[in-house]
């Protein structure tokens, strides 16, 4: 059996990564042979194309995160371009669904996209173990009401192994003390002045998109006139009837007369949230349709507010259908 291995065999086996060099000679005689999978992590290039990672550590939200900031198609070709920038939460999940989609969006007959940035901002280390209990830090609103049944709904997590116990107790506790403000302070004020200074972004055109407790987010945001973003999507947005923080947000933006002039906030709705009986209905779906309807028929002065209803998709299912829907609407290169 030969003790080495020629390039082009090594290339594929391992992704181009130097680790298939410390690979003991029979082992690699034996996957030229017979073709062995070989254990190697891929390079993030292999997974997801034109993307960059970094972490970053902030003082207003007192935690680490995970950044993964994805460039348009050619983008060093285009040396005097600049480019919208579109960040998201939850980026351990919204990277990967997403960046290998948008080399395709610009150059799509049916529904062109603008060529953007995007900056996905996840969670790193243990908190990465835990983000769905560490994200409710992030993405209520202060003073955000619970959700009904909230402790029963935890211990019933626990149970069915999804989340340990410290987890759930986490999770609780993030809920009766969120902070989305401190969250929107590290985005605007240290995130988004490093990524400004490292690519060529235009600010004037800066977005969010934002999922479930993402999309209350957004909408959160899109209510505080937030200086840096304009272009705001909140799909399936976690948004109480009745009782949600939103609704009192609104309600004094409507007394006050705020100018909301510049500013877009589009609004998905997955179908079966609405129709399928489920805890969606009371958890997303009715407060989203309740929200449309005051935007739709008390809108904010100079707010460009649009909605949408995703056919068939429920809420495990309409996260991608939701992000084309924002860019469809917010940054749609058709003519």
């Amino acid at each position: 059996m030969p003790d080495t291995i020629d390039r082009r065999t090594l290339l594929a086996m391992t992704g181009g990564t130097a680790l298939a060099a410390a690979m003991p000679a029979a082992v690699k005689g034996q996957a030229r042979a017979s073709g062995l999978l070989s254990g190697i992590v891929p390079p993030l290039s292999a997974m997801l194309p034109n993307t960059d990672y970094f972490e970053i550590d902030s003082v207003r939200a007192g935690a680490r995160y995970a950044i993964w900031v994805t460039r348009p198609a050619h983008y060093e070709r285009q040396s005097g371009k600049r480019f919208p920038v579109v960040y998201m939460p939850d980026g351990n999940g919204a990277a990967p669904q997403t960046a290998p989609r948008i080399e395709l969006l610009a150059s799509d007959p049916i529904n062109p996209i603008r060529q953007f940035i995007q900056v996905c901002v996840g969670y790193t280390g243990a908190d990465a173990d835990r983000s769905l209990a560490v994200r409710a830090r992030d993405l209520l609103p202060p003073g955000e009401a619970l959700p009904p049944g909230v402790e029963e709904g935890m211990r019933a997590t626990v149970e069915t192994g999804l989340i340990d116990q410290a987890g759930a107790d986490l999770y609780l506790h993030n809920l009766r003390n969120p902070a989305a403000d401190k969250f929107l302070a590290f985005l605007t004020e240290e995130l988004h002045p490093l990524i400004a200074k490292r690519y060529r972004v235009q600010d004037e055109d800066a977005g969010l998109f934002g999922y479930s407790y993402g999309g209350l987010f957004a909408t959160y945001v899109a209510l505080s006139r937030s200086s840096l973003f304009r272009r705001i999507g909140a799909g399936s947005p976690g948004i109480l009837a009745q009782k949600s923080k939103i609704f009192e947000m609104y309600g004094r933006a409507l007394a006050e007369k705020a100018d909301h002039s510049g500013r877009m906030l589009h609004m998905t709705v997955a179908e079966r949230e609405i129709t399928v009986p489920s805890y969606y209905q009371t958890l997303v779906g009715a407060g989203t349709t309740e929200f449309i309807a005051l935007a739709s028929l008390q809108p904010l002065p100079g707010l460009v507010f649009s909605s949408k209803i995703i056919p068939e998709e429920s809420h495990a299912t309409g996260y991608g259908a939701a992000w084309s829907s924002f860019l469809r609407t917010c940054y749609s290169a058709a003519a």
